[in-house]
Protein backbone atom coordinates (compact mmCIF):
# COMPACT_ATOMS: atom_id res chain seq x y z
CA UNK A 1 0.00 0.00 0.00
CA UNK A 2 1.74 3.36 -0.49
CA UNK A 3 -1.35 4.11 0.51
CA UNK A 4 0.33 1.99 2.86
CA UNK A 5 2.65 5.19 3.44
CA UNK A 6 1.77 7.49 6.29
CA UNK A 7 2.52 10.60 3.50
CA UNK A 8 -0.34 9.22 1.41
CA UNK A 9 -2.58 8.52 5.20
CA UNK A 10 -1.53 12.44 6.33
CA UNK A 11 -3.01 13.90 3.00
CA UNK A 12 -5.80 12.19 3.13
CA UNK A 13 -6.79 13.13 6.79
CA UNK A 14 -5.73 16.77 5.86
CA UNK A 15 -8.39 16.91 3.27
CA UNK A 16 -11.13 16.66 5.85
CA UNK A 17 -9.44 18.30 9.03
CA UNK A 18 -11.66 21.29 8.66
CA UNK A 19 -14.79 18.57 8.95
CA UNK A 20 -13.99 16.69 12.38
CA UNK A 21 -12.00 17.43 14.97
CA UNK A 22 -11.10 13.58 15.21
CA UNK A 23 -11.28 12.48 12.21
CA UNK A 24 -8.88 9.11 12.47
CA UNK A 25 -11.11 7.65 14.81
CA UNK A 26 -13.87 5.87 12.36
CA UNK A 27 -17.40 4.63 14.32
CA UNK A 28 -18.79 1.50 12.89
CA UNK A 29 -21.41 1.18 15.28
CA UNK A 30 -23.97 2.60 12.20
CA UNK A 31 -22.44 0.61 9.09
CA UNK A 32 -20.52 -2.36 8.21
CA UNK A 33 -17.43 -2.41 6.68
CA UNK A 34 -16.95 -5.54 4.73
CA UNK A 35 -14.37 -7.49 2.64
CA UNK A 36 -14.63 -8.98 -1.20
CA UNK A 37 -16.42 -11.87 -0.71
CA UNK A 38 -18.89 -10.42 1.48
CA UNK A 39 -19.39 -7.88 -1.08
CA UNK A 40 -20.13 -10.40 -3.88
CA UNK A 41 -22.72 -12.18 -2.09
CA UNK A 42 -24.43 -8.97 -1.04
CA UNK A 43 -24.50 -8.18 -4.38
CA UNK A 44 -25.65 -11.13 -5.49
CA UNK A 45 -28.65 -11.13 -3.07
CA UNK A 46 -29.44 -7.43 -3.63
CA UNK A 47 -29.87 -7.13 -7.47
CA UNK A 48 -31.20 -2.99 -6.75
CA UNK A 49 -28.00 -2.56 -4.85
CA UNK A 50 -26.60 0.92 -5.28
CA UNK A 51 -22.91 0.88 -5.48
CA UNK A 52 -21.67 4.37 -4.49
CA UNK A 53 -18.40 5.82 -5.83
CA UNK A 54 -17.05 8.67 -3.68
CA UNK A 55 -13.89 9.58 -5.33
CA UNK A 56 -13.30 12.28 -7.22
CA UNK A 57 -15.00 12.23 -10.83
CA UNK A 58 -11.66 12.40 -12.51
CA UNK A 59 -10.86 9.22 -10.23
CA UNK A 60 -14.24 7.80 -10.71
CA UNK A 61 -13.87 8.43 -14.92
CA UNK A 62 -9.93 7.56 -15.38
CA UNK A 63 -9.15 10.87 -16.22
CA UNK A 64 -7.66 12.18 -12.88
CA UNK A 65 -5.02 14.74 -12.99
CA UNK A 66 -2.55 12.38 -11.67
CA UNK A 67 -2.81 9.12 -13.46
CA UNK A 68 -1.45 7.00 -10.45
CA UNK A 69 -5.37 8.12 -9.60
CA UNK A 70 -6.82 6.05 -12.93
CA UNK A 71 -7.17 2.73 -11.33
CA UNK A 72 -10.49 1.56 -12.88
CA UNK A 73 -14.09 1.34 -11.24
CA UNK A 74 -16.90 -0.73 -10.73
CA UNK A 75 -19.44 -1.36 -13.20
CA UNK A 76 -23.11 0.19 -12.62
CA UNK A 77 -21.80 2.21 -9.76
CA UNK A 78 -22.77 5.94 -8.85
CA UNK A 79 -20.42 8.82 -8.46
CA UNK A 80 -21.07 11.35 -5.95
CA UNK A 81 -17.71 12.57 -4.61
CA UNK A 82 -17.20 13.12 -0.49
CA UNK A 83 -16.95 16.79 -1.11
CA UNK A 84 -20.03 16.70 -2.56
CA UNK A 85 -22.41 14.44 -1.12
CA UNK A 86 -24.53 17.35 1.37
CA UNK A 87 -24.94 18.77 -1.91
CA UNK A 88 -26.53 15.80 -3.23
CA UNK A 89 -27.95 15.06 -0.15
CA UNK A 90 -31.76 14.94 -1.67
CA UNK A 91 -30.50 12.92 -4.46
CA UNK A 92 -29.19 10.31 -2.62
CA UNK A 93 -32.44 10.20 -0.52
CA UNK A 94 -34.26 7.99 -3.42
CA UNK A 95 -31.62 5.31 -2.03
CA UNK A 96 -32.54 5.99 1.39
CA UNK A 97 -34.27 2.48 1.66
CA UNK A 98 -32.38 0.22 -0.42
CA UNK A 99 -28.90 -1.49 0.17
CA UNK A 100 -25.47 0.66 -0.61
CA UNK A 101 -22.40 -0.46 -1.13
CA UNK A 102 -20.02 2.85 -0.44
CA UNK A 103 -16.19 2.18 -1.54
CA UNK A 104 -13.21 4.81 -2.60
CA UNK A 105 -9.48 4.30 -3.51
CA UNK A 106 -8.74 3.03 0.17
CA UNK A 107 -11.56 3.13 2.44
CA UNK A 108 -10.90 6.64 4.05
CA UNK A 109 -13.29 8.80 2.16
CA UNK A 110 -16.26 5.42 1.85
CA UNK A 111 -16.07 4.90 5.94
CA UNK A 112 -16.59 8.88 6.23
CA UNK A 113 -19.55 8.87 3.72
CA UNK A 114 -20.72 5.41 5.28
CA UNK A 115 -20.69 7.00 8.71
CA UNK A 116 -22.37 10.67 7.39
CA UNK A 117 -24.90 8.48 5.80
CA UNK A 118 -25.46 6.32 8.88
CA UNK A 119 -25.79 8.86 11.48
CA UNK A 120 -28.69 10.58 8.87
CA UNK A 121 -30.52 7.23 9.08
CA UNK A 122 -29.53 5.52 5.98
CA UNK A 123 -29.92 1.60 7.98
CA UNK A 124 -28.58 -0.41 4.91
CA UNK A 125 -24.53 0.90 4.58
CA UNK A 126 -21.88 -0.94 3.92
CA UNK A 127 -18.54 0.48 2.90
CA UNK A 128 -16.00 -1.45 1.49
CA UNK A 129 -12.70 -2.38 2.41
CA UNK A 130 -9.33 -1.72 0.66
CA UNK A 131 -11.58 0.31 -1.78
CA UNK A 132 -9.96 0.07 -5.65
CA UNK A 133 -6.47 -0.03 -4.61
CA UNK A 134 -6.67 -3.63 -3.27
CA UNK A 135 -9.12 -4.63 -6.01
CA UNK A 136 -6.82 -3.71 -7.95
CA UNK A 137 -3.89 -5.49 -5.74
CA UNK A 138 -6.22 -8.98 -5.67
CA UNK A 139 -6.45 -11.65 -7.69
CA UNK A 140 -9.60 -13.19 -8.96
CA UNK A 141 -9.61 -15.61 -6.19
CA UNK A 142 -9.96 -13.23 -3.42
CA UNK A 143 -12.32 -11.07 -4.93
CA UNK A 144 -15.28 -13.70 -6.89
CA UNK A 145 -17.18 -11.42 -8.79
CA UNK A 146 -14.10 -9.04 -9.89
CA UNK A 147 -14.82 -10.03 -13.66
CA UNK A 148 -17.95 -9.12 -13.99
CA UNK A 149 -17.31 -5.96 -12.04
CA UNK A 150 -14.63 -4.45 -12.54
CA UNK A 151 -13.79 -1.72 -15.48
CA UNK A 152 -11.44 0.92 -16.12
CA UNK A 153 -10.81 2.93 -19.60
CA UNK A 154 -6.91 2.74 -19.24
CA UNK A 155 -5.54 1.47 -22.17
CA UNK A 156 -3.68 -0.84 -20.07
CA UNK A 157 -3.72 -3.58 -17.42
CA UNK A 158 -2.86 -3.69 -13.77
CA UNK A 159 -1.92 -6.77 -11.72
CA UNK A 160 -1.63 -7.46 -8.62
CA UNK A 161 1.51 -9.43 -6.74
CA UNK A 162 -0.13 -12.61 -7.40
CA UNK A 163 -0.50 -12.33 -11.40
CA UNK A 164 2.24 -10.12 -11.45
CA UNK A 165 4.46 -13.32 -10.21
CA UNK A 166 2.85 -15.89 -12.53
CA UNK A 167 3.50 -13.45 -15.42
CA UNK A 168 7.38 -13.04 -14.80
CA UNK A 169 7.50 -16.71 -15.11
CA UNK A 170 6.87 -16.89 -18.61
CA UNK A 171 9.81 -16.19 -19.94
CA UNK A 172 8.13 -15.53 -23.46
CA UNK A 173 6.73 -11.87 -21.59
CA UNK A 174 9.12 -8.97 -21.07
CA UNK A 175 9.58 -6.91 -18.21
CA UNK A 176 10.75 -3.20 -18.12
CA UNK A 177 11.99 -1.69 -15.14
CA UNK A 178 11.78 2.37 -15.11
CA UNK A 179 13.59 3.24 -12.30
CA UNK A 180 17.08 4.92 -12.43
CA UNK A 181 19.60 2.96 -13.15
CA UNK A 182 21.10 3.52 -9.74
CA UNK A 183 18.16 2.15 -8.24
CA UNK A 184 18.21 -0.18 -10.87
CA UNK A 185 21.39 -1.84 -10.11
CA UNK A 186 20.80 -1.08 -6.59
CA UNK A 187 23.42 1.64 -5.91
CA UNK A 188 21.20 4.78 -5.06
CA UNK A 189 22.65 7.29 -2.71
CA UNK A 190 18.86 7.22 -1.02
CA UNK A 191 19.51 3.30 0.40
CA UNK A 192 15.73 3.07 0.55
CA UNK A 193 15.84 3.10 -2.65
CA UNK A 194 18.39 -0.17 -3.35
CA UNK A 195 15.54 -2.93 -2.73
CA UNK A 196 16.67 -5.43 -5.75
CA UNK A 197 15.14 -5.66 -8.86
CA UNK A 198 13.40 -8.20 -11.24
CA UNK A 199 14.91 -11.20 -12.96
CA UNK A 200 15.75 -10.25 -16.32
CA UNK A 201 13.72 -7.32 -16.26
CA UNK A 202 15.06 -4.36 -18.60
CA UNK A 203 16.47 -1.11 -17.68
CA UNK A 204 14.80 1.45 -19.73
CA UNK A 205 14.57 4.73 -17.19
CA UNK A 206 11.84 6.85 -17.05
CA UNK A 207 13.79 10.03 -18.07
CA UNK A 208 14.79 8.82 -21.59
CA UNK A 209 11.82 6.81 -22.14
CA UNK A 210 10.90 8.51 -24.90
CA UNK A 211 13.92 8.27 -26.66
CA UNK A 212 14.24 4.46 -26.10
CA UNK A 213 10.85 3.63 -27.30
CA UNK A 214 12.41 2.62 -31.11
CA UNK A 215 14.50 0.38 -29.09
CA UNK A 216 11.96 -1.26 -27.61
CA UNK A 217 9.96 -2.07 -31.35
CA UNK A 218 11.21 -5.64 -31.18
CA UNK A 219 8.73 -6.45 -28.66
CA UNK A 220 5.90 -4.86 -29.83
CA UNK A 221 4.51 -8.45 -30.56
CA UNK A 222 5.18 -9.63 -26.71
CA UNK A 223 3.07 -9.33 -23.65
CA UNK A 224 5.01 -6.41 -21.35
CA UNK A 225 4.94 -5.60 -17.56
CA UNK A 226 6.52 -2.22 -16.81
CA UNK A 227 7.01 -1.81 -13.01
CA UNK A 228 9.03 1.21 -10.87
CA UNK A 229 8.88 2.04 -7.06
CA UNK A 230 5.18 3.94 -7.56
CA UNK A 231 2.77 2.69 -10.19
CA UNK A 232 2.38 6.57 -11.40
CA UNK A 233 5.97 6.36 -12.86
CA UNK A 234 5.46 2.71 -14.55
CA UNK A 235 1.38 3.82 -15.78
CA UNK A 236 3.12 6.95 -17.53
CA UNK A 237 5.73 4.86 -19.27
CA UNK A 238 3.22 2.12 -20.24
CA UNK A 239 0.59 4.56 -21.64
CA UNK A 240 3.25 5.90 -23.74
CA UNK A 241 3.74 2.51 -25.08
CA UNK A 242 0.08 1.95 -25.42
CA UNK A 243 0.65 4.88 -27.67
CA UNK A 244 2.85 3.87 -29.83
CA UNK A 245 0.85 0.72 -30.63
CA UNK A 246 1.72 -1.93 -28.17
CA UNK A 247 -1.29 -3.29 -27.59
CA UNK A 248 -0.28 -6.21 -24.45
CA UNK A 249 0.75 -3.78 -21.84
CA UNK A 250 0.23 -4.26 -18.22
CA UNK A 251 1.40 -2.40 -15.05
CA UNK A 252 2.83 -3.84 -11.51
CA UNK A 253 0.41 -2.33 -9.49
CA UNK A 254 2.00 -0.38 -6.43
CA UNK A 255 5.17 -0.95 -7.26
CA UNK A 256 8.13 -3.21 -6.96
CA UNK A 257 7.79 -2.80 -3.66
CA UNK A 258 4.38 -3.90 -2.72
CA UNK A 259 5.49 -6.87 -4.89
CA UNK A 260 7.75 -7.68 -2.68
CA UNK A 261 6.12 -7.03 0.26
CA UNK A 262 3.52 -9.40 -0.72
CA UNK A 263 5.73 -12.42 -0.13
CA UNK A 264 7.84 -13.40 2.86
CA UNK A 265 11.46 -12.73 2.65
CA UNK A 266 11.86 -16.86 2.17
CA UNK A 267 9.53 -17.75 -0.30
CA UNK A 268 10.27 -19.19 -4.07
CA UNK A 269 9.04 -16.08 -5.35
CA UNK A 270 11.58 -13.51 -4.00
CA UNK A 271 14.07 -16.49 -4.43
CA UNK A 272 13.31 -17.25 -8.33
CA UNK A 273 12.34 -14.05 -9.32
CA UNK A 274 14.05 -11.48 -7.49
CA UNK A 275 17.81 -10.18 -7.70
CA UNK A 276 20.09 -7.69 -6.71
CA UNK A 277 18.35 -7.44 -2.97
CA UNK A 278 19.73 -6.04 -0.49
CA UNK A 279 21.65 -7.61 2.86
CA UNK A 280 18.63 -7.27 5.02
CA UNK A 281 14.96 -8.36 4.47
CA UNK A 282 12.47 -5.69 3.16
CA UNK A 283 9.65 -6.96 5.00
CA UNK A 284 5.75 -6.62 4.79
CA UNK A 285 2.87 -6.72 7.33
CA UNK A 286 2.31 -10.57 7.30
CA UNK A 287 6.05 -11.73 7.56
CA UNK A 288 5.95 -9.06 10.18
CA UNK A 289 2.93 -10.26 12.36
CA UNK A 290 4.13 -13.87 12.00
CA UNK A 291 7.78 -12.65 13.41
CA UNK A 292 6.35 -10.87 16.20
CA UNK A 293 3.90 -14.17 16.64
CA UNK A 294 6.53 -16.81 16.43
CA UNK A 295 10.18 -15.53 17.00
CA UNK A 296 10.39 -15.47 20.86
CA UNK A 297 13.79 -13.94 21.10
CA UNK A 298 12.67 -11.17 18.62
CA UNK A 299 14.37 -7.43 19.06
CA UNK A 300 11.69 -4.95 17.94
CA UNK A 301 13.36 -1.66 17.14
CA UNK A 302 10.84 1.31 16.95
CA UNK A 303 12.96 4.36 15.41
CA UNK A 304 10.37 6.86 15.73
CA UNK A 305 10.48 10.22 17.92
CA UNK A 306 9.66 9.71 21.53
CA UNK A 307 6.46 11.36 21.41
CA UNK A 308 4.82 9.70 18.70
CA UNK A 309 5.73 6.13 20.17
CA UNK A 310 4.13 7.12 23.53
CA UNK A 311 1.01 8.41 21.62
CA UNK A 312 1.67 12.28 23.07
CA UNK A 313 2.74 13.51 19.48
CA UNK A 314 0.63 16.54 17.79
CA UNK A 315 -1.16 16.50 15.77
CA UNK A 316 -3.11 13.91 17.23
CA UNK A 317 -3.47 11.31 13.94
CA UNK A 318 0.40 10.67 14.41
CA UNK A 319 -0.66 8.64 17.52
CA UNK A 320 -1.44 4.63 16.43
CA UNK A 321 0.06 3.03 18.60
CA UNK A 322 3.08 0.79 18.40
CA UNK A 323 4.19 -3.28 17.75
CA UNK A 324 3.99 -5.00 21.11
CA UNK A 325 7.11 -5.18 22.72
CA UNK A 326 8.73 -3.04 20.99
CA UNK A 327 11.57 -1.19 22.43
CA UNK A 328 12.00 2.90 21.34
CA UNK A 329 15.25 4.07 20.12
CA UNK A 330 15.39 7.44 19.35
CA UNK A 331 19.33 8.47 19.16
CA UNK A 332 22.23 6.99 16.91
CA UNK A 333 23.85 4.06 18.28
CA UNK A 334 21.43 3.03 20.82
CA UNK A 335 19.93 0.15 19.27
CA UNK A 336 23.42 -1.37 18.12
CA UNK A 337 24.45 -0.66 21.82
CA UNK A 338 21.74 -2.85 23.20
CA UNK A 339 22.23 -5.65 20.10
CA UNK A 340 25.98 -5.76 22.09
CA UNK A 341 26.19 -9.30 23.45
CA UNK A 342 23.39 -10.84 21.92
CA UNK A 343 23.72 -13.87 19.46
CA UNK A 344 24.55 -12.57 15.33
CA UNK A 345 21.12 -14.86 14.46
CA UNK A 346 19.03 -12.70 16.73
CA UNK A 347 15.71 -11.73 14.24
CA UNK A 348 15.40 -7.75 14.25
CA UNK A 349 12.38 -6.38 13.53
CA UNK A 350 13.34 -2.36 12.60
CA UNK A 351 10.16 0.38 12.11
CA UNK A 352 9.18 4.13 11.52
CA UNK A 353 6.06 5.41 10.77
CA UNK A 354 6.22 4.82 6.68
CA UNK A 355 8.58 4.51 4.00
CA UNK A 356 11.52 6.12 3.98
CA UNK A 357 11.27 5.99 0.06
CA UNK A 358 7.60 7.99 0.11
CA UNK A 359 9.30 10.82 2.38
CA UNK A 360 12.80 10.99 -0.37
CA UNK A 361 10.21 11.23 -3.16
CA UNK A 362 8.06 13.50 -1.63
CA UNK A 363 10.62 15.84 -0.61
CA UNK A 364 11.30 14.89 3.10
CA UNK A 365 14.50 13.43 4.38
CA UNK A 366 14.00 10.30 6.07
CA UNK A 367 13.45 11.15 9.67
CA UNK A 368 16.06 7.78 10.46
CA UNK A 369 18.33 6.55 6.95
CA UNK A 370 16.44 3.48 8.17
CA UNK A 371 17.84 1.08 5.54
CA UNK A 372 21.03 2.27 5.88
CA UNK A 373 20.68 1.56 9.42
CA UNK A 374 19.40 -2.17 8.47
CA UNK A 375 22.54 -2.53 5.61
CA UNK A 376 24.68 -1.33 8.63
CA UNK A 377 23.77 -4.25 10.95
CA UNK A 378 23.88 -6.61 8.26
CA UNK A 379 27.52 -5.68 7.20
CA UNK A 380 28.32 -5.99 10.57
CA UNK A 381 27.27 -9.51 10.61
CA UNK A 382 23.51 -9.46 11.84
CA UNK A 383 22.05 -12.35 9.97
CA UNK A 384 18.25 -11.74 10.48
CA UNK A 385 17.76 -7.99 9.60
CA UNK A 386 14.37 -7.02 9.02
CA UNK A 387 13.05 -3.86 7.60
CA UNK A 388 9.06 -3.43 8.14
CA UNK A 389 9.05 -1.27 4.76
CA UNK A 390 6.08 0.87 4.49
CA UNK A 391 6.21 1.24 8.58
CA UNK A 392 3.63 0.78 11.21
CA UNK A 393 0.90 2.79 9.11
CA UNK A 394 0.48 -0.10 6.42
CA UNK A 395 -0.09 -2.51 10.13
CA UNK A 396 -2.49 -0.13 10.76
CA UNK A 397 -4.00 -0.41 7.67
CA UNK A 398 -3.57 -3.14 6.40
CA UNK A 399 -5.41 -4.70 9.75
CA UNK A 400 -8.88 -3.15 8.68
CA UNK A 401 -8.53 -3.84 4.88
CA UNK A 402 -7.10 -6.88 4.15
CA UNK A 403 -8.67 -9.91 5.13
CA UNK A 404 -5.77 -12.38 4.93
CA UNK A 405 -3.91 -9.61 7.34
CA UNK A 406 -6.69 -9.11 10.11
CA UNK A 407 -4.64 -10.64 12.82
CA UNK A 408 -2.33 -7.35 12.01
CA UNK A 409 -4.23 -5.37 14.83
CA UNK A 410 -2.70 -8.32 17.55
CA UNK A 411 0.40 -6.76 17.66
CA UNK A 412 -0.37 -3.15 17.74
CA UNK A 413 -0.24 -1.85 21.03
CA UNK A 414 -1.94 1.01 22.60
CA UNK A 415 -3.45 1.67 19.15
CA UNK A 416 -6.64 3.41 19.21
CA UNK A 417 -6.99 5.76 16.34
CA UNK A 418 -7.72 5.35 12.31
CA UNK A 419 -10.11 2.62 12.39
Amino acid sequence: MKLKTLSFLLATLACFVAHAQQLWLYDNTNYKAIYFKEACDLIAQHPDIVLLDVRSPGEYADTSQFIGARIGRLKGSINVSIDSVKQHYKDLLAYKDRTILVYCSHSFRSRRVSKMLADSGFTKIYSLNGGMTEVDREPGVAFPCKASLYTTSVPYKLLGPEDAAAFIRDRNNVVIDVRSPAQFNGIDSGEAFNIGRIKGAINVPKTNFDQSLSGLEKYKGKPILVYALYTSDAMTAAAKLTDAGFRNVAVLFDGIDAFLLHFPSSSEVRRDLIIAAPPYQVTGVREAVDLVNHSPTLVVADMRPKDQFENKAKPGYLNIGHIKNAINFTEPGQLEDYLKGKPRNTPILIYGSSSAAARQMNGMPPIVDLGGLCKRLATEGHKNVYLLYDGISSVVWASANVESEQDAKSILTDHDGLY
